[in-house]
């Protein structure tokens, strides 16, 4: 006997299968990342092609059998296509560490509500367009909060200069004393102030007045590396088009 179920999803990856079939990971709220089984969606007929598309947000119709690792579509319905990531190669960059990051946060069989809302809410901003650079850092900061590791900045800015240690959860040491460890380096307390900022502000109402938003996301970079052990495949090709634009 098969098991159903009926879920709202965001498609993460998909890649061919056959001809006429593909499987794809999609994050669920109630069994986080799961792999489907796509078989004749890409005929015309089929009334589903074009409706899993990355990052997509669909409802789906499942079915699996007992003991099954993967489950087999029976119909799919798009909400909607978050289009406007197609707009600039960087969104598509952002929405793919974002992508990423849900998938550390969403381990398979396992609710996943909130890391589920926070990529759709996130997608959905991308989408819309407005500052990519902005939205990565906020989006960052409140992916370490849902994971439970996010970094730590004095309450008080009482010096020119820190040490940021990923090492040490944060920014705890004024620069002058001695390096806390081989990762640290020394930030300003600007960049400190900023990444305060954008911690605290409304996530319809992001600062649009970082003039060193680059540094503050190189510093998140190197959080990310640390804890993750490995930064989401997507960040090299997002730093490569921020260089390029910036030339």
């Amino acid at each position: 006997m098969q098991n159903k179920l009926s879920s709202v999803a965001i498609v993460l990856r998909r890649w061919p299968y056959s001809e006429s079939s593909l499987i794809f990971r999609a994050l669920t709220p109630q069994l986080g990342t799961i792999s489907v089984l796509a078989k004749g969606v890409q005929k015309l007929k089929s009334g589903k092609i074009g409706v899993i598309d990355t990052w997509a947000l669909v409802e789906l119709d499942l079915s699996r059998r007992p003991k099954a690792e993967m489950f087999n579509l029976v119909g799919c319905q798009l909400l909607d296509r978050m289009g406007g990531l197609s707009t600039d190669v960087q969104l598509l960059n952002v929405a793919g560490i974002l992508t990423e990051l849900a998938e550390v946060g969403a381990p398979a069989e396992q609710p996943s509500h909130e890391i589920f809302l926070w990529l759709q809410k996130w997608l959905q901003r991308l989408s819309a367009g407005g500052d990519y650079n902005l939205v990565l850092a906020r989006a960052i900061l409140e992916a370490l909060h849902l994971l439970g590791f996010e970094p730590v900045f004095p309450e008080k800015i009482e010096f020119e200069r820190y040490w940021f240690s990923p090492a040490d959860g944060g920014c705890t040491l004024n620069a002058s004393a001695p390096r806390p460890n081989q990762s640290a380096r020394r930030v300003s307390a600007n960049e400190i102030a900023s990444l305060q900022k954008i911690m605290k502000a409304n996530d319809t109402n992001l600062p649009n007045d970082l003039g060193n938003l680059p540094a503050c996301i190189t510093l998140l970079g190197d959080f990310l590396h640390y804890h993750l052990e490995r930064l989401p495949k997507a960040w090299e090709m997002y730093l490569k088009s921020e260089s390029a634009n910036n030339r």
